[in-house]
């Protein structure tokens, strides 16, 4: 009985020589990445899996996009505070809002939504009839809850600043919507990094497989074909 080693491609085939089949002995050799580091190498930063697992273009590419994606994020927040200060000074100009820059987004919407506060509190005195009915000890303490108070009054000069006020802000929230968009795009692209590095990782161990085949040596003619398995390294 004698025992013959093949060594092909980093690959050992092991075949023990009996007249009808041979079994391969392990060998050890260096480590690929496996799924788990591929996987999280992919999900840390795209292109990071691709990078172990040899493939530089496919490195490249997600390593660009995460980087655009950045960079447009970074931008359209820019973009939204720029705007943001801009309807801010609108509001302070042409509303007498004081103290315009930095209020909550809520008042931002609300006089964007009335073209007075006093429309507004009109509007909560509605409400408080509607709630409360003929009490009129409780519409007066809803009232008191929910009107604007005196240091956030606005009465918009003209339709016209009114208008381009509405449409400043509406510009400034597009922008943050986007730098969010942004983020979703981000995930998705560690998502598309992660599968399609896995799918790498299954292809290669598909290539590297354990394999069954006849093997003739054509130096021993009157040699039986030996049945030898083919092992892929650890």
């Amino acid at each position: 009985m004698g025992v013959e080693v093949e060594v092909e491609l980093k690959r050992f085939l092991c075949c023990l020589i009996l007249p009808s089949f041979a079994v391969a002995l392990p060998v050890q050799a260096a480590e690929a990445p496996g799924r788990l580091e591929v996987l999280g190498l992919s999900l840390l930063l795209p292109g990071l899996g691709h990078r172990a697992l040899g493939h530089s273009t496919r490195t490249q590419i997600l390593m660009t996009v995460e980087g655009g994606l950045w960079t447009a994020f970074g931008g359209f927040r820019l973009q939204g505070g720029i705007r943001k200060d801009r309807y801010a000074d609108m509001a302070e100009i042409f509303a007498g809002v004081p103290n315009a820059h930095g209020r909550a987004d809520e008042y931002y919407r609300r006089i964007g939504s009335y073209r007075s506060s006093e429309e507004y509190n009109d509007e909560i005195r509605r409400e408080a009839r509607a709630r409360c009915g003929d009490d009129l000890q409780a519409r007066a303490d809803y009232f008191e809850r929910h009107k604007v108070p005196d240091d956030e009054v606005w009465n918009w000069t003209s339709s016209a600043a009114w208008e381009r006020y509405r449409h400043k802000r509406s510009a400034s929230l597009l922008s943050y919507k986007r730098s969010r968009n942004m983020i979703g795009l981000a995930l998705a692209n560690r998502l598309l990094a992660a599968v399609d590095g896995l799918r790498l990782v299954h292809k290669r161990g598909k290539q590297m497989g354990v394999s069954f085949f006849l093997y003739a040596d054509p130096t021993e003619p009157r040699e039986p074909p030996r049945f030898c398995v083919s092992v892929p390294l650890p």
